[in-house]
């Protein structure tokens, strides 16, 4: 191990002087290089995500996806229909305009 070297011997003041004056005009473009590599990265990241294919355990099953109404349900609703003139009129509403509120 070397005695020579360690952190107290070392001014810190003027190392960063000696650095900041030789390099100091190359830091603007020293970020903006590195701001430039990772807006690279990004878009190679993006690039590369949206031609991926989801896997066979990732894919939904589109049979499954048909929805099913209880027929009970649906009976219920046109014996209410038939028995309240008022709620006929408002069933007939709303086939007439369905996008109205």
């Amino acid at each position: 191990m070397n005695k020579g070297l360690s952190l107290k011997s070392i001014d810190f003041k003027t190392l960063a002087s000696k650095y900041s004056r030789r390099y100091g005009k190359h830091i603007a473009f020293g970020a903006i290089i590195v701001v430039l590599l990772i807006y690279v990265l990004v878009v190679v990241k993006i690039s590369a995500l949206s031609k991926a294919e989801p896997s066979s355990s990732q894919t939904i099953d589109t049979n499954s996806l048909v929805p099913h109404v209880n027929q009970k349900a649906i009976d219920r609703i046109q014996a209410l229909e038939n028995n309240s003139p008022q709620i006929h009129s408002l069933f007939e509403q709303a086939r007439n305009n369905p996008f109205q509120e």
